[in-house]
């Protein structure tokens, strides 16, 4: 069974910034734009994690990931946003809201048998390797990745909860999340050290046949972990 379609955004946020804006996103914006777009069944927001001591710390990244029952109804989610005003939200992208993605619908195209019992997400944290392609390698990239390179990364790696890979839906270029979930933050923590073992050398070497020489596949590439901050209902 294919896993409900996703409407995700994501931002970087002054530091200094967290506390002030998290009372309005969490407790004003998300119970509203809930209220006002009924098709959002569920909301989950994620903080980077492991970023202190480097300048990225005050741009953490943050995630909002919302549930919805179908892809029509998630595009209709999408829609009803965009059209959506909000004052208070357009007076902190201007003061401290960076690197703005806005609302965009992403489908599941590949899931691991391994499945949590109480379900996706469910505020576990994760690993997130996002990629975009060069047109017409496509098909040649996800034939490996799904079929190859994920499969064995999951069996290699036993602590991994789930896994799971989705694309986004009317974006230009496409961008594809694959999330690796772990039970709870000492549980991430050991599963990247176990994708980092030595006899995972080879597996992990084979990235670069893709994103790297004249023509790479893969023409962007962030990793990131996250962890669970807000959670409705």
């Amino acid at each position: 069974m294919v896993g409900r379609p996703l409407v995700v955004a994501s931002f970087r946020l002054d530091v200094e910034q967290e506390a002030p804006f998290s009372e309005y996103y969490n407790h004003r914006y998300l119970p509203g734009l809930m209220r006002d777009v009924p098709a959002l069944r569920s909301a989950w927001r994620y903080q980077e994690h492991h970023v202190a001591g480097s300048l990225k710390y005050y741009r953490k990244q943050f995630f909002t990931i919302f549930e919805c029952e179908t892809q029509q109804t998630a595009e209709q989610a999408v829609d009803a946003i965009g059209r959506r005003s909000d004052a208070e939200l357009k007076k902190w992208q201007a003061l401290a809201m960076l690197d703005v993605e806005p609302p965009c619908l992403y489908v599941e195209r590949w899931a691991h048998p391994r499945k949590p019992i109480d379900g996706n997400f469910a505020g576990r944290p994760f690993f997130m390797v996002s990629i975009e392609l060069a047109a017409g390698q496509e098909q040649r990239f996800n034939d490996w990745y799904e079929q190859d390179y994920l499969p064995k990364n999951v069996a290699d790696v036993p602590s991994w909860a789930a896994c799971r890979r989705y694309s986004s839906v009317r974006r230009d270029p496409a961008r594809h999340h694959a999330i690796y979930e772990a039970a709870d933050l000492a549980g991430l923590d050991a599963s990247l050290e176990a994708m980092r073992a030595p006899f995972r050398l080879v597996e992990n070497m084979a990235w670069k046949q893709w994103d790297s020489g004249d023509r790479p596949a893969i023409t962007w590439e962030d990793a990131a972990t996250f962890k669970p901050i807000f959670r409705t209902p």
